[in-house]
């Protein structure tokens, strides 16, 4: 399903308007000119990777795009902020978590994902180029006082992975909304707005590995390897100069 989003702002006050579109076979990501791709918000964004249950308060996510349409984008997307809810008896407490290295996800237009942690230019634009995305949480220290962490890798991978054997199908890993903001009218933006998509991920059956003491000990029942493994969050993504749609 698509919809359309639309914000306008005004000195002393914004007004904001939601319109739904009805349901529709899936569209293309629609550049108006080749460039690159950006946006970052300030929210909540949620990951659960065995019983380690992680928030990050921001993310920020960027790529390039050919003009014209097509049918997959590939942003690489940063995470910031980010903590891990653990509970000590009956109180809760909050561990300091990073990503050591971005995550790149190629959304396809028809709602499935492929994920990595790189990209490459192809064309003049973004593509998933593979590779394991690394989060390490920071779980105190040994009774030896040595630092002690726990990484968790999030493998290349397809989801859900039913997509691998029925790619035409669709899915609702990735949702797709059509936003706008006002902008000076020009040549660009004729109609006063500039035009860019929201991008929500609602993905579930992630596959993921423990390395470390720490995280093995929190997560045995999954043991090294886990699965089921959750993402929810949004971003923009806002072409520079032009409009950057689902269509």
């Amino acid at each position: 399903m698509r919809h359309i989003r639309l914000t306008l702002g005004l000195a002393a006050s914004v007004c904001a308007f939601a319109l739904a579109a009805s349901p529709a076979l899936a569209g293309e990501f629609v550049a108006s000119k080749a460039g690159k791709v950006r946006g970052a918000e300030e929210s909540t964004q949620l990951l659960k990777m065995g019983a380690f249950k992680i928030k990050c308060q921001k993310v920020a996510a960027s790529g390039l795009v050919a003009g014209g349409a097509t049918s997959t984008y590939a942003p690489l997307i940063k995470f910031a902020k980010c903590l891990t809810t653990a509970k000590v008896g009956s109180h809760e407490i909050f561990i300091a978590t990073k990503w050591v290295t971005p995550l790149a996800i190629e959304y396809h237009n028809n709602g499935f994902v492929e994920t990595g942690s790189m990209v490459s230019e192809l064309g003049g634009r973004t593509v998933l180029a593979g590779g394991t995305a690394e989060i390490k949480v920071n779980t105190g220290k040994t009774e030896e006082f040595e630092k002690s962490e726990c990484h968790i890798s999030w493998p290349a991978q397809t989801l859900p992975i039913k997509a691998i054997a029925h790619p035409e199908e669709e899915f609702t890993e990735a949702k797709y909304t059509n936003a706008a903001k006002p902008h000076l009218v020009t040549k660009v933006f004729p109609d006063g707005l500039q035009h860019y998509i929201v991008i929500t991920n609602e993905f579930k059956g992630i596959k993921f590995e423990f390395e470390g003491e720490p995280c093995e000990t929190w997560g045995r029942e999954e043991g090294p390897e886990g699965g089921g493994g959750t993402y929810n969050g949004s971003f923009p993504q806002m072409l520079v100069g032009g409009n950057f749609e689902f269509l």
